[in-house]
């Protein structure tokens, strides 16, 4: 069986991987003051972070994750590659600590792990679509449609630093920050708190632009006997 397109996860899921990207206007607060020409930069700066992305046509890179997760105050790692197309198309590839794969489509999230057999799928609306992440590296919103943004101070290692509060209450986290590379704009690493204080961060590297990527980088191969999930499943009980 094939499937080209993604999906949504459910309650199990939500601790392990993903939450998505958009980034906003310029709301600036340090110490509650900061300077016209401070703002002007910070203006200027996502303006050129826009531009990078519009022009991008298809992104791959490898990522390592690091989810905190802060109820049972243990820590899981994990890694893979990225896969993105324009003008939707996400695919996040886990290889450790074990394989699972994520599309999204623009309509639907789908999360599929071959040890278990088993797919779990999930339409994703206007209402819901604030809730899977980044979106704004698929194309699929702009900077200042969806997040508040405040300059932080730069990383150790020269990284410029954004803090990003979503606007949208739907959005699955609190606070997201953003290192940017100074040289070509690009996002490089994310640090993403949920409202019950869980961390996720994430690290991007070798990062590559496409003009296309084969066809087949957004399909998905399922055994015959794969069971298929959706949110109704998880309201019923079993």
């Amino acid at each position: 069986m094939k499937v080209r397109c993604s999906d949504w996860r459910r309650k199990q899921v939500r601790q392990l991987r993903l939450p998505i990207i958009g980034l906003l206007s310029v709301f600036i607060g340090i110490a509650g003051f900061i300077d016209d020409s401070r703002a002007l930069e910070l203006d200027t700066l996502i303006n050129k972070i826009q531009v990078t992305y519009d022009l991008m046509q298809a992104l791959t890179a490898n990522f390592e994750q690091v989810a905190t997760l802060k109820s049972i105050n243990r820590q899981q790692f994990s890694s893979g590659r990225l896969y993105i197309e324009k003008p939707h198309w996400i695919r996040w590839e886990y290889d450790k600590p074990e394989r699972q794969t994520i599309l999204y489509d623009g309509s639907a999230l789908r999360i599929y792990t071959p040890k278990r057999q088993q797919l779990l799928q999930s339409a994703v609306d206007e209402n819901t679509r604030s809730n899977v992440a980044f979106l704004f590296l698929a194309g699929v919103v702009k900077l200042r449609d969806v997040f508040a943004i405040t300059a932080l101070p730069e990383t150790e290692t020269g990284q410029m630093l954004l803090r990003l509060l979503p606007r949208s209450r739907l959005a699955g986290f609190t606070e997201l920050r953003a290192a940017i590379n100074p040289r070509n704009y690009f996002i490089e690493g994310l640090w993403i708190h949920d409202p019950i204080g869980n961390l996720t961060e994430i690290r991007l590297s070798t990062l590559t632009v496409h003009a296309t990527l084969p066809a087949h980088t957004f399909e998905l191969d399922l055994p015959p006997n794969t069971e298929i999930l959706s949110p109704s499943n998880f309201a019923t009980p079993q």
